[in-house]
């Protein structure tokens, strides 16, 4: 029998640009059918061939509301680098995407996410939980699972490790907004906590989530800690942006992956 681990993915679906999740007006801004929700994102497995044996993850409703509007699939595309140079871009969140012939050098496989076919009816959450891959035989469609993984060897940021690359594409049109808005305006540059209303932020953001404002494209911080009306950053606000009462927070990090190797 191989030996089994986890590593955790969870993608930035903002990469710096707020406006590809909402306006400036704080409209919800629709991720198009098809569209990309993240480029590529890196993440280090232990060294040597592996196989990829399962995919589940936990991915926010709209507004924090669990319900049909907020489901869709997923297509996940991995690659590899290839002589130290990491695949080239397919685009930013939001966008068609663009061609990339370059991309059949690093590509591994795809493997699709059926939200349909696998996901548990959990009504009261907030999110969509145990959307996963390959584990039912009797289902019917192809997730791709498994998948032979054999990457450049040791590409990985640490010594023993091998650098795998992960990009998505959503296949149905939704919303990343939050409904959680700030609750009284906050203009210290030494300020660590934003006190929310609105929307239950514990719905939305958990320890290490990366916070935008609606209308910045410099992130506010990382999460530290979450309760219902409050969010802690690991350091004072970023950049000395002044939040206005009643300014939404976005979740970079929306969606959170667990993939399951073997080797």
């Amino acid at each position: 029998m191989g030996k089994f681990f986890n590593v955790d993915l969870n993608p930035d679906v903002v990469a710096e640009d707020i406006s590809v999740l909402i306006a400036t007006n704080k409209a919800h801004t629709d991720v198009a059918a098809n569209d990309i929700i993240f480029n590529w994102q890196a993440i280090d497995v232990p060294k040597g061939s592996c196989m990829l044996r399962s995919i589940s993850a936990i991915i926010n409703g709209e507004d924090g509301a669990y319900g049909s509007g907020s489901l869709t699939d997923y297509e996940l595309i991995f690659a590899r680098s290839v002589n130290g140079v990491a695949p080239p871009s397919i685009g930013l969140t939001n966008s068609t995407g663009q061609l990339c012939f370059a991309l059949r050098h690093h590509y591994i496989g795809s493997i699709m996410l059926d939200s349909v076919a696998a996901k548990t009816h959990v009504t009261n959450l907030g999110f969509h939980v145990g959307l996963v891959s390959g584990v039912n035989p009797s289902q019917d469609f192809n997730s791709g699972l498994p998948l032979v993984i054999d990457l450049e060897p040791e590409s990985g940021t640490n010594v023993g490790y091998d650098k795998l690359y992960v990009c998505g594409f959503q296949l149905a049109a939704r919303h990343y907004c939050t409904a959680v808005t700030v609750d009284g305006a906050i203009t210290s540059d030494t300020a660590t906590t934003i006190t929310v209303a609105d929307m239950d932020a514990t719905k939305i953001f958990s320890k290490g989530d990366t916070v935008y404002l609606h209308d910045v494209d410099t992130a506010l911080g990382t999460v530290k800690s979450v309760s219902a009306t409050s969010i802690e950053l690991n350091a004072a606000i970023a950049g000395g942006t002044d939040l206005a009462d009643d300014d939404e927070l976005v979740n970079a990090n929306p969606i959170k992956i667990k993939l399951g190797f073997e080797q």
